[in-house]
């Protein structure tokens, strides 16, 4: 009977239980190692694809689907571990996953029906994923926006689907059905947005801007621009065509815009409804001129409305023009308003700083004053200065002018010509750009090979990120610098590739970085950019002094000093893959969804499932939650405290026993392995650390009977845990990775570090908590503990006596000597809350610490202190055994005084 076999079931015995622990452990342990495995794996098969985006080699579709469909299997088979590690904690991860997934295979497909949305949006809500529903052009418009020190127009976009809407009565039959969106809905749409840009106002100056996306030809092509003029009483809108349209057979139909159109009878519209009225026949009058010419396709069109308010100054930016020598150059026009004159022209540099070349001002009758104000000259200037006085913009709006352009020009990936206005209120804006056909003068083999040869190479190695050539002054650039501070159009230089370096990448001619990889963050954002990229050249810092000037060579990881004019031209010319190529915005349009970084912030509240919106922030996520449910496993899984474990001999006052769940120590039956033993590299370093003598070396001040008191309830706490783990010390270990849970008496801190070939997967964890002391003074020790962590470029955060620090991103050295030092630390910080009275005992500590451990990790001596806080040198004996509680404190006093 079963009950006869219930009561005859034996219990597991201890040893049993310990073994079922173990391998629920390995099973854990096996599942984070999967995660780190498969995450190193997706990293590569990203690098892949955008090194094939950067130009490093030709691909076709066939390349693309290889490349999603492993790429996917592999992302779902993270999400699954994170599940496996968390018993099933994040199902809503394989949702997102499929959502992506969806995309990805509508994009391969030619589809655009997982982007299809609003079909009318206002710029600041379009990003680069609904390209083929608005166009590039519009896209880096507002794009543009993101970028600090740049103004763009406000306005509004109809996408392709809206404008196959508002048309649907004169497509071709089969075509109607793609519409989506009825008229109805577009309309209402139109209005919305027209009323948030007339705000308070009843009228307003509005222009029309139509593009044909995807062209046989072309990436773009604008068919017009058009200006909506209100009546002063708002009650009819006249259509000005700003530019002919629809190539030569257009007289027609621009006559037929040329008229007023009345509002509507009905009394009930609003003040938009003869701007929506206009709007409608602009676009059928475009569509029917196109039908009429047997241009395709009809419907792939999309319409850029902006608020269109009188401007004092306008013009074009090229962004390559050709000079009177050979150089070529950045050409500037300004222009009045209603104007006869040619206006002015300026020719500038294409490179940092901008240097103007050339400029032609137009000649003013003495006494003009300019709209603002000022008073013209009345002289003319045709030479490599200007006329202040006589030329309608200065210097500096020439520059932010320049830096704006070759932006845009990165972005689209081709020359551009971009319009910009400046308007009553003194503000610059760029109102629309287009791509600029531009056809290069040859360059002779042999000049170039003579350029290259004369010119002085600075540095030849490390990896190319992005490939391209550019040239400027060089900045070094950290996490903390201002992205407003950096020059546009330098050429940055850093030590690592931290991701809080990407404000800088907008403004940046060239990256260079002394350590990185192809497979991080910041390289992602260098591609989208296209911006050239070397990581990993050795003492880039040193061989590339501030200030001076260089070309980067991105494709060859080759710099050379100086600008060299025609290795940029070659540059340019170079670029066999375009965003005109269908393979290229085919290969775009899915890396958008693969490859940026949303998720950034572990704290931050939409560190979530649904917060992932590419493959990158799902593997991103799960590798932060697996290193969470490592580090906190003893706390959540307390069943796990009773597996076999063997005590290490230290020979130091530390208790820590130690679990190989893989190649963590030798093969050995010692009942109490000592450090020889240890082959885990990050507990070999940490231990290092931990053992070095002049950690232990301080004494620690006795403690008062008030910090006896005040332990108590923290005391009883601990008596309450469950007793498997209390004092526990707990080192589980593999050949690559380390979780140490501690308990030293009265704080609780852990260490969980992977430390293996791919310096771009390690990283070190470190949370500490705990004391004896009152909380003041307990905080006055997580203060101590974050100053050494931020001395080490930790992330750090502190709340109370809780420090949480990470470190990744940086080179094996210098990840291997912070774990070294956390070691140090875990010995020299036990029970310093007790003596430290005052911020300046912390801050004397902290002295002691740096220069002891902290020199060779920093290179120089108590890094990130007051100079002014005395060197106690060895001071420990004011804590020795038999002084009073405040002792420690008294004597830091005495040497201030």
């Amino acid at each position: 009977m079963w009950w006869q076999r219930l009561i005859g079931r034996k219990h597991p015995q201890r040893r049993d239980i310990a073994e079922i622990n173990i391998w629920r452990l390995q099973s854990l342990f096996n599942n984070f190692r999967r995660i780190l495995f498969l995450n190193n794996a997706v990293l590569e098969d990203m690098a892949r694809m955008e090194q094939a985006l950067g130009g490093e080699y030709i691909f076709d579709k066939a390349f693309m689907e290889t490349a999603v469909r492993t790429l996917s299997s592999r992302v779902h088979h993270v999400a699954y571990n994170l599940n496996a590690l968390t018993g099933n904690g994040y199902i809503p991860l394989y949702d997102r996953y499929q959502d992506i997934r969806i995309i990805l295979d509508d994009i391969l497909a030619g589809s655009i029906r997982s982007l299809t949305g609003a079909p009318v949006l206002p710029l600041q809500a379009v990003g680069w994923e609904l390209e083929p529903l608005v166009g590039i052009n519009l896209v880096c418009l507002a794009e543009l926006r993101h970028h600090p020190g740049c103004r763009v127009a406000d306005g509004f976009i109809i996408t392709t689907e809206g404008v196959q809407s508002l048309i649907r009565p004169i497509l071709p039959v089969g075509e109607a059905e793609r519409a989506d969106a009825s008229a109805t809905e577009i309309r209402a749409g139109i209005e919305e947005q027209l009323k948030m840009l007339l705000g308070d106002r009843q009228t307003m100056r509005f222009s029309v801007a139509i593009t044909r996306i995807e062209g046989e030809a072309e990436l773009i092509n604008e068919l017009g621009r058009f200006a909506l003029v209100p009546d002063p009483d708002g009650s009819a809108v006249k259509i000005i065509p700003e530019s002919s349209f629809c190539g030569e057979d257009s007289e027609s139909a621009t006559e037929s815009l040329l008229k007023i159109i009345s509002a509507s009878p009905s009394p009930v519209d609003s003040p938009v409804s003869p701007y929506v009225l206009c709007l409608e026949q602009i676009i059928r009058t475009v569509c029917a001129n196109l039908e009429q010419g047997g241009k395709e396709p009809v419907g792939q069109l999309s319409v850029f409305v902006r608020s269109c308010p009188p401007a004092i100054i306008s013009g074009i930016i090229h962004t390559r023009a050709a000079s009177s020598g050979s150089l070529e150059g950045l050409r500037i026009t300004a222009n009045l308003p209603d104007a006869n004159d040619a206006g002015d022209t300026f020719l500038l540099r294409r490179t940092y700083p901008f240097d103007l070349i050339q400029s032609t001002i137009t000649p003013r009758p003495a006494g003009y004053r300019f709209p603002d104000g000022r008073l013209a000259t009345g002289e003319a200037a045709a030479i490599s200065g200007f006329m202040r006085g006589s030329a309608l913009i200065d210097s500096k709006m020439l520059k932010r002018l320049a830096e704006t352009a070759m932006t845009l020009e990165r972005m689209m990936g081709s020359p551009v010509a971009v319009h910009w206005e400046c308007r009553e209120e003194a503000t610059c804006c760029i109102t629309g750009l287009t791509p600029m056909p531009v056809i290069l003068a040859e360059i002779s083999d042999d000049d170039l090979a003579r350029e290259q040869e004369e010119a002085e190479i600075l540095c030849r190695t490390g990896q190319m990120v992005q490939s391209g050539i550019a040239a400027g002054r060089v900045v070094h650039v950290t996490d903390e610098m201002r992205p407003a501070d950096f020059p546009a159009g330098a050429v940055a230089v850093a030590r690592t590739a931290s991701p809080q370096l990407t404000p800088v990448l907008q403004r940046a001619a060239a990256i260079i970085t002394e350590y990185g990889t192809t497979t991080g963050h910041l390289a992602t954002v260098a591609r989208e950019l296209r911006l050239p990229a070397i990581f990993g050249l050795p003492d880039a810092l040193t061989l590339l002094p501030q200030g001076s000037e260089v070309t980067v060579d991105a494709s060859e990881t080759t710099i050379y000093r100086g600008i060299l004019e025609m290795l940029l031209r070659h540059g340019a010319r170079e670029m066999d893959l375009t965003p005109a190529d269908p393979e290229y915005r085919t290969l775009r349009r899915l890396l958008r969804f693969i490859m940026p970084l949303n998720l950034i912030d572990p704290e931050a509240p939409n560190f979530s499932p649904h917060g992932c919106r590419t493959f990158h922030d799902i593997i991103h996520f799960c590798h932060e939650k697996a290193v969470d449910e490592l580090a906190h496993f003893q706390e959540r899984r307390p069943g796990l405290g009773a597996i076999r474990t063997r005590r290490m001999n230290l020979g130091v006052p530390m208790d820590i026993r130690v679990l190989d769940i893989g190649g963590g120590m030798t093969k050995s039956t010692t009942i109490e392995p000592g450090p020889g033993e240890v082959r885990s590299a990050p507990l070999a370093v940490f231990l290092e650390g931990l053992l070095d003598p002049k950690a232990w070396a301080t004494e620690l001040p006795t403690l008062a009977f008030r910090d006896i008191i005040s332990s108590v309830p923290r005391s009883m706490g601990m008596l309450s845990a469950p007793l498997d783990s209390l004092g526990e010390n707990l080192a589980i270990v593999s050949h690559d990775y380390m979780n140490i849970s501690l308990r030293l008496g009265y704080h609780f801190s852990v260490i969980d570090a992977h430390l293996g070939v791919d310096d771009s997967r390690d990283y070190v964890y470190f949370r500490f908590a705990g004391g004896l002391a009152d909380p003041e003074r307990r905080g006055r020790r997580a203060q101590f503990i974050s100053k050494v962590l931020d001395a080490m470029e930790f992330k750090v955060s502190v709340k109370g006596d809780l420090v949480i620090g990470r470190l990744k991103l940086v080179d094996t050295a210098a990840l291997q000597a912070a774990i070294g030092i956390l070691g140090a630390l875990t010995a020299f910080s036990r029970q310093r809350d007790t003596g430290l009275y005052s911020d300046a005992d912390t801050r004397a500590l902290f002295t002691i610490f740096a220069d002891t451990f902290l020199t060779d990790y920093t290179g120089t001596t108590s890094p990130a202190i007051d100079r002014h806080t005395p060197n106690l040198g060895q001071t420990g004996n004011s804590g020795q055994a038999g002084a009073p509680d405040n002792a420690y404190s008294a004597t830091i006093i005495g040497a201030e005084k």
